[in-house]
């Protein structure tokens, strides 16, 4: 009797311990795990005014952003063209075979894409990239003036507090939900 007491609360135990194991945004995927996430507060009623931190953009497309546009601090959270936009930041780092971020979701915007922000012709360029490499048993830090995720065309506010869920998936086809709350820089 005794046997299957200790049993059963050694189970219950462990099962206490795996549910509370993950990092401190419990997002986790494979050897893919993501911490200290944030996303960039934003206002939707920014998006036609000219003062923000990135300027009257227009629509970039695919074409590089010139970063002398968006204000010296090469922040997010203001405007996009006529678009309000934030970005995501987080640390990804890799227990396993090196890996890639290929794909970002949330609905907090109509469009997601990941983005790099790289010194050309001595002007800082933000452009949308295919992935961000996650090199084996390594990390990368998404951060504002490197990688990030743009969030274009924000369906709300994203008020500091708020919390931002993102759904980033890897090459070798593992989905990472992200739980990232909303601050200023």
């Amino acid at each position: 009797m005794r046997r299957l007491f200790f049993l059963s609360m050694t189970a219950a135990l462990l099962l206490v311990l795996v549910g509370c194991g993950a990092n401190q945004s419990g997002t986790t995927g494979g050897g893919i795990t993501v911490r200290d996430p944030w996303v960039r507060a934003a206002m939707m009623n920014m998006a036609g005014d000219q003062s923000g931190a990135m300027g009257n953009m227009g629509n970039m497309g695919d074409q590089a952003t010139p970063m002398a546009e968006m204000g010296g601090d090469h922040s997010h959270g203001s405007e996009y063209g006529n678009t309000a936009v934030s970005a995501a930041y987080m640390v990804i780092v890799n227990n396993g075979a090196a890996d890639a971020i290929v794909k970002a979701e949330s609905d907090v915007a109509q469009t997601v894409e990941l983005h790099n922000v790289a010194m050309e012709n001595n002007v800082m360029q933000m452009r949308p990239v295919e992935a961000i490499e996650v090199p084996a048993n390594g990390q990368v830090e998404l951060k504002p003036g490197g990688f990030h995720v743009m969030l274009i065309g924000l369906n709300r506010d994203l008020k500091e507090g708020d919390e931002v869920t993102i759904k980033l998936t890897t090459r070798s086809g593992q989905t990472i939900e992200v739980k990232a709350p909303v601050r200023m820089p």
